[in-house]
Parts: C-alpha cells; structure tokens; sequence
C-alpha cells in the first residue's frame, strides 16, 4: 500500500509539475496560463494528448517533435521530475496524513514560486495565500494558534523592515509570513536561517563567477524555498539536535 501511494503521488504531483512548466514557459512571456493548447515551438502544431502525459511523452517521442522532427526542449521534462520526486518526499516522510499532504502540495507551490522569481524577480499573491492557506488548515488541526501567528510576523516583519529600505522585495515578505503560519515561529526562524544561508552562499559564488558588484539584484525568493523545504522535511529533527547542544 505504501509502494502504491507513493506510486500514485509521484504521478500526481508530476501532473503538477507539468502545469508549473507551463507557468515558467508562459507567464514571462506574458501568454495565458490557461487558454491555447501546448504546442511546439518550431512548426507550431498544437500537441495532441499522447503528447501532454508528463514525464512519459518525451521519452515515447525521443525527445523529438513527431513532426517536424525539432528537439524538444527537456526544461519541462526536468521540472516535472523535479516536482515530482520533491512533493512526494513530504508524504513519505509523515505519510498519508493531512500535513504529508499538505507539504507535498506547499512544496509544489513552492518550486513554482523558486522558479518564477528567477526568471521574473517577482512572488505570486497567490502562490502565497495558497501557502497561507494551507498553514491555517494546520493551524486548526494541531492546535497551534499561537506559534502559527508568531511565525507570522517573527521573520515577515523584519523583512518588511528591509522591504521598506529597499533591502528585500515585498513578495518575500509575504512568503515568509504565509511560511510562518504553516511551520510556526521555530522552524520559520530555521527556514529563514537556511535560506539566508544558501542565499548568501550563492550570491558569492554568482558574484565572483559573473564579477556583478554586491548591491546587484538576485531573487531571493528561491533561496528561502529552499530553506522552508528544509525545515518542512527535517526542522524538528534540526531543533531538537540544536538544543540538545544547550
């Protein structure tokens, strides 16, 4: 049983995977996310079913359009395998529970809003309620009224603070704050922690492999994606160790 529902998640959320390609695909180029059938780039032919199953299409066609032979591009391929594997890790780690669920879904929203700030430097509202939202369902089911509204504001203010001086972009504010209601104040302070941490890994690695001066701008957006997936999978496991340095 658990072999089929993990089975059964990596299809479902690779299907996920699949709609976040093409929100990446589309949205900076400004097209509709949810009119006009995928198509393919060189001849134009609109994709006939056989040739939307996520995962499975490019490897029946080769990685080929069947009709002008063009290669197809394996960015879609490589997020919907990537989404896949992510999102379905939450549900192995707590199984079939609501906050197994619950994470596999936030982890896909995730990736969405990772990938998007990269190439767009901007975080959906939605994606962000959608989080928040998530958080409050949580919120009811385990009782943690007071930690959920503390991670609301303990990393969300400061950032808001920075915001304000131009230091951070106010879509990070609003993640962060919709992260805090679904981990509450410690692991939010853990996400924030990772996050700032990778982020600044990356900066000087992108810093001295670009030359691109300090005050450049870089999506952070990612960065505390990352981070909140961390404390998602492993924030109890990382706290418990920490204060047991104490």
């Amino acid at each position: 049983m658990k072999l089929l529902t993990i089975i059964f998640s990596f299809m479902l959320f690779s299907c996920a995977g699949s709609f976040i390609g093409v929100c990446y695909d589309r949205i900076p180029r400004g097209e509709q996310i949810w009119k006009g059938r995928s198509h393919c780039d060189n001849c134009k032919r609109k994709l006939g079913p056989s040739e939307l199953i996520p995962v499975f299409s490019i490897l029946f066609l080769r990685g080929r359009c069947k009709t002008c032979n063009c290669r197809i591009p394996a960015t879609s391929t490589v997020i919907e395998i990537a989404t896949a594997a992510l999102s379905t890790l939450p549900i192995i780690v707590y199984g079939l529970s609501v906050q197994g669920i619950a994470f596999g879904l936030v982890t896909s929203i995730l990736i969405e809003i990772a990938l998007l700030d990269m190439k767009t430097m901007e975080i959906s509202n939605l994606a962000c309620i959608l989080i928040g939202a998530a958080g409050i369902v949580l919120m009811f089911i385990k009782g943690s009224y007071i930690s959920s509204l503390i991670g609301a504001v303990c990393i969300s203010v400061p950032f808001l603070i920075l915001a304000l001086y131009g230091g951070m972009g106010m879509g990070d504010v609003k993640l962060m704050a919709a992260v805090g209601i679904l981990l509450g104040w410690e692991k939010t302070l853990l996400a924030a922690f990772l996050g700032i941490l990778v982020g600044c890994v990356a900066a000087t690695i992108i810093k001295f492999k670009t030359k691109r001066e300090w005050k450049s701008e870089i999506a952070f957006g990612p960065y505390l994606c990352i981070g909140t997936y961390l404390a998602m999978l492993c924030g109890d496991s990382v706290i418990s160790w920490y204060l047991s340095l104490l």
